[in-house]
């Protein structure tokens, strides 16, 4: 038997380098992602997402709510403006009181059919708070139409006579107080845009229902109470 040299048996060919560089470069070669693998990661980042966007209602509904609060509090501040310039006489007409039945503001929200814009005692603000006045007050006025309009109409505003510290006259023994005490509620929003397409300068009251049997649903409405005063 012939031995071959020592630096010859561990010599290689040509052929076996070159296919033993091909299966080294084809072992570096990373391996793709299969269909299923990107169906499922899209999947995940949907689920993702979904949950993500959820979040955003939530918090938009707490940022508005924090704004109206504080559009309230100038309302607040205008109303007492705007009822000391009122005086006694213009602001004991729009005192609720209690009545037999209990009292004038609970009886009327009580009522299925309670439409705010037939109330002739509530009081209306923007949402800015740079407006108070009735439902029919010329303020409300549509710059564009020139007509009456609800589209500003932000707050309802009901103002309950405090009959403690100001008792309503009722002879002369009852002489009218000299101090008119009062506790505002506000609620909103009043009215909302008529979406009815070609409604645009037109508003609805909020939660109104034509054809239910409650037809204005009030219970859905913010609800802020604060009190003030008015000399006479």
């Amino acid at each position: 038997m012939v031995r071959l040299p020592t630096e010859l048996r561990t010599q290689t060919s040509p052929l076996e380098r070159g296919g033993a560089q091909r299966r080294g470069v084809c072992a570096r070669i990373p391996r793709a992602f299969s269909l299923i693998e990107v169906v499922a990661a899209v999947g995940i980042f949907a689920i993702g997402m979904i949950a993500v966007l959820g979040l955003f209602t939530p918090v938009a509904k707490s940022v508005g709510g924090v704004a109206d609060a504080d559009a309230s509090a100038k309302v607040a501040d205008l109303l007492r403006t705007k009822l000391q310039a009122l005086g006694s006489d213009g602001l004991t007409p729009l005192l609720k009181k209690a009545v037999a039945g209990g009292h004038e503001l609970t009886v009327t929200d009580a009522k299925s059919d309670y439409d705010i814009t037939k109330d002739p005692q509530l009081l209306f603000a923007s949402r800015d708070g740079t407006k108070v006045g009735l439902y029919s007050d010329p303020i409300w006025n549509d710059p564009v139409t020139r007509r009456p309009s609800d589209l500003e109409k932000f707050f309802e505003i009901a103002l309950i006579r405090n009959e403690t510290l100001s008792p309503a006259a009722g002879d002369a023994a009852t002489p009218p107080p000299i101090v008119y005490a009062y506790t505002a509620r506000l609620r909103w929003p009043a009215f909302v845009a008529d979406a009815t397409p070609g409604n645009a300068r037109l508003a609805l009251p909020f939660g109104f229902n034509p054809s239910g049997a409650v037809r204005f649903d009030h219970s859905q409405k913010q609800v802020l109470f604060f009190t003030g005063t008015v000399t006479r």
